[in-house]
Formats: C-alpha cells, structure tokens, sequence
C-alpha cells in the first residue's frame, strides 16, 4: 500500500517540481517576450495605418497581414530577447543570439538547481542520478524514489517526533489525498451540476439577455404608468428659445421635450439606447452640439428603471425588435426616437420618429422643431 501511495504522491511533486522550476521561469520569459511583442505590434499597426484603404480593407490581404503580424511580433520580440540576454553574458558562443540562448538555459537550469535543492536537499544533477531507476525496475518506479528522497530531506530538516516509516506513510498519503480532491472529487461536482442543470431546465432561464432586459423595460414602464396620482398643476409657459445650428451651446426648449408621465418626475434629461459604442459616441456628438447633456444606456429598463424619466429617449433600431409597440404604454412611446443607420431600418409595427444618423445634426435639429411643433400643436388643441 505504500508503494502504491508514494508513486500517486511521486506524481504530484514531480508536478509541483516541474510547475516552480520550469513553468513558472519560461512563463515570465514568455511575458517578457510579449510585453517586446507589444511595442512592436503598436508600430506596425502605425505602418499599417499608411497604407491604401482598399489594401487594409482587402479581406485576402487582412487574414494574411494578420498571420504574418502574429509572426513577425513573436519572432522579432523573442530574437530581441535572446539579444539582449546575450549582450549581458559572458558565455562564448558564434553570434550573439546563441550567447543569449545559451544563457537562458543556463538560467533555467541554475533555477532548477535551487528548487532541487529545497525538495531534496541535492543539486540538480545528483538529484536526477538518484531518481533514476535501476535496470530491472520499471520506468515508474522514478516515482517512489522522487518520493522517497523529498520524504526523506523534510524528515531530516523538521526533525518529527515520528519514525521515518510513520513520516514518509503520512507525506505521501496526505499528498495523495491532494490528489484525489483535484482528480476524482473535481469531475464529480462537475458532473453533479450537470446533472442538476439537466434535471432543472429553469436554473438556465435565469440569464440576462438583451430581450429580457427589455421585457423589463416595458414591466417597469407599465407599472409606473398605472401609478398615477392626482393630475399635476400645468406649468408655467416657457419662454420660445431659438434652434441654434449644431456647435451652438442653449439651453434645450422644455416645450420639444414629451410631458413628464404620471408618477414620474418633469426633466428634461435625454438618454442614449445602445451597445454600439461608436453609435453612441456619434449622437453623444450631435446632441452636445444641439445643446444636450446625453445619457449613455444599454437598455430601455435601465432607462425608465427611476422616478425620472428622460425626457427624449434616442433608442438604437436594433431594440426594437424586443419591444412590441402593444405593450408599451404611450408615455413611453412619446419619447422614443428611433436611430437608424445604414441597413437598420425600424421594424414594421413601429410609429415613431426616426433619425438617421448619417444625416447629422442638422437633421437631429429639424427632427426636434418638429416635435417642438407637434407639442405645441397639442397643447392648444388640449387647451381648447
């Protein structure tokens, strides 16, 4: 039985062994290389940038370029390297990436030589010569010697009240337990929770997606719809403010802006609906230049998730089709402006303004005049 303990524990620290000594030093090589890597990624992508646009364009030409960037920055950085670990050796060697290469191995090997050293208390090469196996044992059985020796170093370094036999029994059943946690008990609670995940279906219904987030949306807009409280007192007429062309800095008309909605309150903040980072940053553009502070969402919910509703929602085409225009109430309906873009049209069903975003914020100008002029069309005809 302790042979059979001590080979499962050989296992593991030839692993630990191999993870300290050899892993963990090629991989801070490999970060060093990569960081190389980076720096001379950023000045070809600016050579790249020089070029034609229908070369850079070219699909041929970009799934080449990219195969050949990843070679050029990996061979470059790690010859880079083996140059400057060679300009600091004192190896003898033809040329100065063998001086460097050989360095590295010198390095990596002087390493093992201290980890060596900390499992079994011998130098790399005497270490190797014990563990090697006899000419009628099996190759496995490099196992139980590598066992046996860190067994034998700790024994003698921490001095137990134990005998050896008792001490080497516990070293390697106690590393042969960490074993079997990581090797048989991991894929079991892999395979319990797959079975859980099979036989309740609902647990995986529980993911937030753009469609559910917008069912939220018209769950929070309905609800706040019904809470109406008693009818507000009408404000006060705003003075007529001019539309200044984009670049011009006013204050925004309140009468452009929908009424505020019953439970919610007045403002006369406008909000931003999408994930297109570029999108939003073109009408951050245009509605800055038209005299708003934008407010950048990724959701209808998180838009009318407070008390204060914007008073214009720009809403990205592409939700739409999560929404139904049945299910919304026309509070909500009245601030939706729809962004389309080249090949984002709004889906059939929908009556909304629309604002194209390649027209600019001249067009965004004319779109809120007109909204400014059915506010007010509608508030006389309320008021008659």
């Amino acid at each position: 039985m302790l042979d059979l303990l001590e080979i499962v524990a050989g296992a593991v620290v030839l692993a630990a062994y191999l993870a300290v000594a050899i892993v963990l030093p090629v991989a801070v090589i490999v970060l060093f290389i990569r960081l190389i890597g980076v720096l001379l990624g950023v000045g070809m992508d600016a050579l790249v940038g020089a070029l034609p646009a229908r070369v850079r364009e070219n699909a041929l030409a970009v799934r080449i370029g990219r195969q050949a960037r990843r070679l050029v920055v990996w061979g470059v950085g790690t010859a880079l390297f083996l140059v400057l670990v060679g300009t600091s050796s004192t190896i003898e060697a033809p040329n100065i990436l063998a001086a460097g290469f050989a360095q590295t191995i010198l390095t990596i090997a002087a390493i093992q030589d201290l980890v060596a050293q900390a499992f079994t208390g011998k130098l790399l090469n005497d270490f190797l010569v014990e563990i090697q196996p006899g000419a009628d044992e099996a190759p496995i059985a490099a196992l139980t010697r590598l066992q046996v020796a860190v067994a034998i170093h700790w024994y003698d370094t921490l001095q137990p009240g134990v005998t050896s036999l008792a001490f080497r029994w516990t070293f390697a059943a106690s590393l042969s337990a960490l074993a079997g946690i990581y090797v048989v008990f991991e894929p079991l609670r892999a395979v319990r929770r797959r079975v859980a995940q099979l036989i309740a279906p609902q647990a995986s219904q529980v993911t937030l997606t753009e469609a559910s987030l917008e069912r939220q949306a018209e769950l929070i807009a309905q609800a706040l719809a019904r809470a109406t409280p008693a009818a507000p007192v009408a404000a006060p007429a705003q003075p007529t403010s001019v539309w200044a062309r984009p670049g011009l800095a006013r204050a925004p008309a309140a009468s452009a802006m929908a009424p505020p909605a019953p439970g919610a309150v007045a403002s006369q903040r406008v909000a931003v609906v999408t994930w297109d980072g570029e999108l939003a940053a073109e009408l951050e553009r245009q509605l800055e230049a038209a005299g708003f502070a934008p407010l950048v969402m990724r959701s209808v919910a998180e838009a009318f998730a407070s008390r204060v509703w914007p008073a214009i929602v720009f809403l990205d085409a592409r939700h739409l089709q999560w929404l139904s225009p049945d299910r919304l109430p026309l509070l909500v309906r009245a601030r939706l402006v729809a962004v389309t873009r080249e090949g984002v049209r709004v889906p059939a069903g929908w009556q909304l303004d629309t604002h194209a975003v390649e027209s600019g914020g001249d067009a965004l100008l004319d779109l809120l005049r007109r909204r400014d002029v059915r506010r007010r069309a509608g508030s006389r005809d309320t008021g008659a």
